[in-house]
């Protein structure tokens, strides 16, 4: 099996890393220290799980999920992070996450959430019943232009960004220029100072 282990903490990464390959599945875990090089990486292999950290310099972690899930692959995702709210706890819901652990718990713990998500399950089970969408507001923009949105930011172009979601460039030129018109802006450089304002 392959595994990503997508966080920008290169100690605690490598320690896990470890931890998970000594567990006995066979298992590889490749390290990625920006989600933009694992979302790379997606374009020529698909891992059996992704851990994803949630606050990353560039592209975050549930910006991340995201854009998986424009991707159409069905990659099961398990957040790992430090900081979990009830409000980011019910976006990863939303964008797609099949569970969750805090780093400050067990590794007889992380054993347990790992054999859950990869066999198709929800970690911890009840996660499964929290209820995604109402911590979150209404997005003006569509998943698949939020996905985009977020590729603009980090300095895509709009070639970069079809390759990346598999889209062909004139999908992708049409959905920006649905942002466009839904932002009420006429170039990317509006467009991204319209969304930071909005906090989008």
């Amino acid at each position: 099996m392959l595994f990503y282990l997508v966080d920008d903490h290169q100690m605690f990464a490598e320690a896990l890393k470890n931890i998970i390959e000594g567990f006995g599945y066979n298992c590889t875990v490749s390290v990625f220290s920006d989600a933009r090089f694992a979302l790379e990486k997606l374009k020529s292999e698909k891992p059996d799980l992704i851990i994803l950290d949630l606050e990353m310099e560039g592209i975050g972690g549930t910006d991340m999920l995201k854009i998986l899930s424009q991707h159409g692959l069905d990659i099961p995702v398990l957040v790992c992070s430090g900081n979990l709210t009830p409000l980011n706890m019910a976006e990863i819901k939303e964008a797609g996450a099949r569970g969750f652990l805090r780093k400050s718990e067990s590794i007889a713990q992380v054993k347990e959430a790992i054999i859950a998500v990869v066999e198709g399950g929800y970690y911890p089970a009840e996660f499964q019943e929290t209820q995604s969408g109402k911590a979150t507001k209404q997005h003006p923009l569509s998943p698949r232009q939020q996905a985009i949105l977020t590729l603009m930011k980090s300095g895509m172009s709009n070639g970069e960004i079809a390759d990346m979601l598999f889209l062909s460039p004139n999908t992708i030129k049409t959905h920006v220029r649905l942002m466009y018109d839904t932002l009420n802006v006429s170039s990317r450089i509006e467009c991204l100072n319209k969304a930071r304002s909005l906090g989008l």
